[in-house]
């Protein structure tokens, strides 16, 4: 039939759900861990929720994309336009200094290396 229906629905529904729950499950890892980060650097912090860092973890990544730093990897401008992106987004969200901010990305990328071995991950 034309559009890809078959007599028992969508033969496309079980590929997009199960990209949805790979993409949620990343969303949720990627959430603990900025929590973990930021937890770590700045104790205490009432800003430090899972829903915020869920939140925060879909902005970037949603910034990612839309800086062109995935695509346009080799050229600086983007890079440099998805950092500023990334400090004022966490400097706004979890109420904190550049500095502190600086020192989030750091514990981030420890985090998430630890996190890459743990589960023998590959990088995207």
């Amino acid at each position: 039939m034309i559009g890809g229906l078959e007599a028992g629905g969508s033969r496309y529904a079980p590929a997009m759900l199960a990209h949805v729950g790979a993409f949620l499950v990343r969303l949720a890892v990627s959430a603990l861990v900025l929590m973990l980060a930021v937890g770590w650097v700045s104790p205490r912090n009432p800003a430090n929720t899972f829903g915020r860092a869920a939140l925060v973890s879909f902005l970037l990544s949603l910034a990612w994309y839309v800086t062109l730093a995935r695509f346009a990897w080799f050229l600086v401008l983007p890079w440099l336009l998805y950092v500023l992106v990334w400090l004022l987004v966490v400097t706004f969200s979890y109420q904190v200094g550049v500095l502190r901010a600086l020192l989030i990305a750091l514990a981030l990328s420890f985090l998430s290396y630890l996190v890459q071995l743990l589960f023998s991950l590959r990088p995207l």
